[in-house]
C-alpha cells in the first residue's frame, strides 16, 4: 500500500477505499470496522489489533509523509473526525475497557509521529476534557496506555531523520 498516495488523495487502502469514503462512514461503521485506523493514522510498528500487515516500515516513507502538507493535513482532518465520532459516543468508550480507546492512543501516537507533537497533545487534552466530569478510564490500564502514548512520538525518533 503506498500511503503517501492514500493520505494525499490520490490513491486508495488495501480495500479500494479512498479518506473520502471512510470519512463518509456511519457511527455504526466506525464502531463496525477494526481496519481503518490503522490506515488512516499509521504507525511504524505493526496493529496488535488486526492483521493486514500494512504499516510504515520505511524512513523514506515516514518523512515524504512528514514533508506533505497535504498528508499531514489529512491526517489531521481524520484526528477532527474520529474525536467528534467520541465526542457523538463517549457511552460507547467511556468506561474500563473498550477498543476505541486502543483508537485514541493509535490516534495520538499517528498525530505526534507524522504532524506535530502540539496537535498530538491538542488531540489527548480534548479527549479528556469530554470525559473530565465522569472519566471511567482512570482507574485502568487504558489511562496508562494514554498517558504512554502521547509520549510515543518523543522517544522513538530512531526512524526519523
Amino acid at each position: 500500500m503506498d500511503y503517501l498516495d492514500f493520505l494525499s488523495n490520490g490513491g486508495t487502502d488495501f480495500k479500494g477505499r479512498t479518506l473520502e469514503k471512510i470519512w463518509s462512514f456511519t457511527d455504526q461503521q466506525i464502531e463496525s470496522t477494526h481496519d481503518f485506523v490503522q490506515i488512516i493514522f499509521p504507525l511504524d510498528k505493526p496493529s496488535q489489533s488486526t492483521f493486514h500487515g500494512h504499516y510504515l516500515d520505511s524512513k523514506d516513507t515516514i518523512n515524504k509523509i512528514k514533508d506533505s502538507l497535504i498528508a499531514k493535513e489529512n491526517i489531521l482532518k481524520s484526528s477532527k473526525w474520529y474525536f467528534s465520532f467520541l465526542k457523538r459516543n463517549i457511552w460507547l468508550w467511556n468506561r474500563k475497557y473498550d477498543h476505541n480507546q486502543l483508537r485514541i492512543t493509535r490516534v495520538i501516537e499517528g498525530l505526534g509521529r507524522l504532524v506535530s507533537d502540539d496537535e498530538a497533545n491538542k488531540f489527548y487534552e480534548d479527549v479528556f476534557e469530554i470525559i473530565k466530569d465522569d472519566n471511567k478510564i482512570l482507574s485502568s490500564e487504558i489511562q496508562k496506555k494514554l498517558i504512554d502514548s502521547k509520549f510515543y512520538f518523543l522517544n522513538t525518533n530512531d526512524l526519523v531523520d
